[in-house]
């Protein structure tokens, strides 16, 4: 009986011992935060990234796990990942990886859509940035009908890396990706809005093809009106109305 109380003060005491050690480093100035570093984000300026944490300079290092501060940074629209790690005795460095938006949404308000192909957030004042427009899908349709809503963009977005792709991106800045009726795709591009009509998909081919256009155009200083590239009997024609003309000129060959 007596070795039983003897070891059951003992277990009482070591869980006594536990509390005190706990209660110090949680009260303790030595374990306050003394650096809190960010990296890897470009959109977020690190004062959100700070408030969003939950994380702030003096408060204990154990306040916060580090899979807290993951979860409360995860929530943000704007972050895609994030790895958190937390350095006794007062330190906490954490690498954001952010979502890319390759476009603004054009529905009954303004969306940002990622180079996954899904909306992220709603467009807020705070959002600076200078993206192509897609307009022209129906917002009924996009809200009920997942696979049309998942399609649409996806293959916007691969229309987009194949403008990259062909050298016309930075030459001729899409304005806006018109979204038709027939779910064909049409493009509002350069700095006098050339109107560029590509029909269906796949678009790599057609875009090289304007991009020669462009650069026939180029050579004659004009500019075109329009650029027809949805021709299915002779997808290797490509239509050209120039701006100063009133006569449709004779399209462009593939070669």
């Amino acid at each position: 009986m007596g070795k039983l109380i003897v070891l059951a003060a003992c277990v009482v005491g070591t869980v006594a011992v536990g509390r005190l050690i706990e209660r110090h480093v949680r009260t303790s100035p030595a374990f306050a935060i003394r650096s809190i570093t960010f990296s890897g984000h470009e959109q977020l300026e690190e004062a959100e990234l700070l408030r969003t944490s939950g994380l702030a300079i003096g408060q204990n290092v154990f306040d916060l796990a580090p899979e807290d501060v993951r979860d409360r940074l995860g929530r943000h629209p704007w972050i895609a990942s994030v790895e958190v790690q937390r350095r006794l005795p007062g330190t906490f460095t954490i690498d954001v990886r952010e979502r890319r938006a390759v476009a603004i949404l054009a529905l009954e308000q303004l969306y940002l859509v990622g180079e996954d192909g899904t909306v992220f957030k709603q467009l807020g004042e705070e959002d600076l940035v200078d993206l192509p427009v897609i307009v022209g899908i129906p917002r009924e349709r996009f809200v009920r009908d997942r696979a049309y809503r998942a399609s649409v963009l996806l293959e916007i977005v691969a229309l987009m890396h194949d403008y990259r792709g062909v050298g016309l991106w930075r030459r001729e800045p899409i304005a806006e990706v018109h979204v038709e009726a027939d779910d064909s795709l049409s493009l509002y591009v350069g700095e006098d809005a050339t109107y560029v009509r590509l029909g269906r998909g796949p678009f790599r081919d057609k875009l090289q093809k304007i991009r020669r256009v462009f650069d026939a155009l180029d050579a004659r200083e004009t500019r075109a009106a329009y650029i027809y590239a949805d021709n299915v009997r002779r997808p290797d024609r490509v239509t050209v109305r120039l701006r100063e003309e009133r006569a449709l000129v004779a399209s462009q060959g593939a070669n």
